[in-house]
Protein backbone atom coordinates (compact mmCIF):
# COMPACT_ATOMS: atom_id res chain seq x y z
CA UNK A 1 0.00 0.00 0.00
CA UNK A 2 3.01 2.47 -0.35
CA UNK A 3 1.74 3.61 -3.56
CA UNK A 4 -1.41 5.03 -1.60
CA UNK A 5 0.88 6.79 0.91
CA UNK A 6 3.00 8.07 -1.70
CA UNK A 7 -0.10 9.99 -3.51
CA UNK A 8 -1.69 11.07 -0.02
CA UNK A 9 1.58 12.16 0.94
CA UNK A 10 1.92 14.58 -1.97
CA UNK A 11 -1.20 16.41 -2.03
CA UNK A 12 -2.75 19.10 0.37
CA UNK A 13 -5.18 17.32 3.05
CA UNK A 14 -7.96 19.64 0.48
CA UNK A 15 -7.33 19.49 -2.79
CA UNK A 16 -9.22 20.86 -5.87
CA UNK A 17 -10.30 19.45 -8.81
CA UNK A 18 -7.53 20.46 -11.18
CA UNK A 19 -4.96 19.20 -8.28
CA UNK A 20 -6.66 16.05 -8.16
CA UNK A 21 -7.41 15.65 -11.92
CA UNK A 22 -3.26 15.90 -12.76
CA UNK A 23 -2.57 13.20 -9.44
CA UNK A 24 -5.18 10.40 -10.81
CA UNK A 25 -5.11 11.12 -14.46
CA UNK A 26 -2.26 12.89 -15.31
CA UNK A 27 -1.65 16.53 -15.89
CA UNK A 28 -2.97 16.17 -19.53
CA UNK A 29 -6.46 14.91 -18.38
CA UNK A 30 -7.38 17.14 -15.95
CA UNK A 31 -10.34 18.02 -18.29
CA UNK A 32 -11.58 14.65 -17.88
CA UNK A 33 -11.50 14.17 -14.38
CA UNK A 34 -13.65 17.64 -14.06
CA UNK A 35 -16.47 15.56 -16.11
CA UNK A 36 -15.72 12.41 -14.21
CA UNK A 37 -16.08 13.36 -10.44
CA UNK A 38 -19.77 14.90 -10.63
CA UNK A 39 -20.43 10.80 -11.46
CA UNK A 40 -18.52 9.11 -9.07
CA UNK A 41 -20.05 12.15 -6.74
CA UNK A 42 -22.93 9.49 -7.23
CA UNK A 43 -21.53 6.80 -6.15
CA UNK A 44 -19.75 8.31 -3.19
CA UNK A 45 -16.74 10.53 -4.20
CA UNK A 46 -16.32 12.62 -1.63
CA UNK A 47 -17.60 16.41 -2.54
CA UNK A 48 -16.00 19.49 -2.58
CA UNK A 49 -15.77 21.39 1.27
CA UNK A 50 -17.07 24.52 0.29
CA UNK A 51 -15.36 26.10 3.05
CA UNK A 52 -12.27 24.32 2.59
CA UNK A 53 -12.20 24.79 -1.23
CA UNK A 54 -11.46 21.40 -2.10
CA UNK A 55 -12.29 17.76 -1.24
CA UNK A 56 -10.58 15.84 1.42
CA UNK A 57 -7.44 14.01 -0.16
CA UNK A 58 -7.45 10.96 2.23
CA UNK A 59 -11.17 10.33 1.80
CA UNK A 60 -10.75 10.73 -2.09
CA UNK A 61 -7.95 7.53 -1.60
CA UNK A 62 -10.33 5.64 0.61
CA UNK A 63 -13.23 5.68 -2.28
CA UNK A 64 -11.29 4.69 -4.68
CA UNK A 65 -10.01 2.53 -2.64
CA UNK A 66 -13.13 1.10 -1.60
CA UNK A 67 -14.26 1.05 -5.16
CA UNK A 68 -11.62 -1.44 -6.24
CA UNK A 69 -11.86 -3.76 -3.74
CA UNK A 70 -8.48 -2.57 -1.46
CA UNK A 71 -10.00 -2.04 1.53
CA UNK A 72 -10.59 -5.41 2.86
CA UNK A 73 -7.19 -5.98 5.14
CA UNK A 74 -5.16 -7.74 1.96
CA UNK A 75 -7.65 -9.65 0.59
CA UNK A 76 -7.81 -9.56 -3.53
CA UNK A 77 -11.49 -8.44 -4.44
CA UNK A 78 -12.50 -10.67 -6.86
CA UNK A 79 -13.32 -10.14 -10.27
CA UNK A 80 -16.76 -9.38 -11.37
CA UNK A 81 -18.33 -12.00 -12.92
CA UNK A 82 -21.33 -9.69 -14.48
CA UNK A 83 -25.33 -8.80 -13.59
CA UNK A 84 -26.89 -11.61 -11.22
CA UNK A 85 -30.17 -13.01 -12.93
CA UNK A 86 -32.08 -13.52 -9.68
CA UNK A 87 -35.32 -14.19 -11.53
CA UNK A 88 -33.81 -16.75 -13.83
CA UNK A 89 -32.16 -18.49 -10.77
CA UNK A 90 -35.74 -18.60 -9.24
CA UNK A 91 -37.01 -20.39 -12.58
CA UNK A 92 -34.05 -22.93 -12.25
CA UNK A 93 -35.12 -24.12 -9.10
CA UNK A 94 -39.17 -24.48 -9.95
CA UNK A 95 -38.01 -26.62 -12.70
CA UNK A 96 -36.53 -28.52 -10.67
CA UNK A 97 -38.59 -29.46 -8.22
Amino acid sequence: MRAKFALSESLPLFADDDVLGAALLGPARIGEWQQIAPLLEARGLPKIDPQMGGRYTRAVVAFFDHLYGLDHDGDVPFAPDGVEDFEGWKRKQKSHN
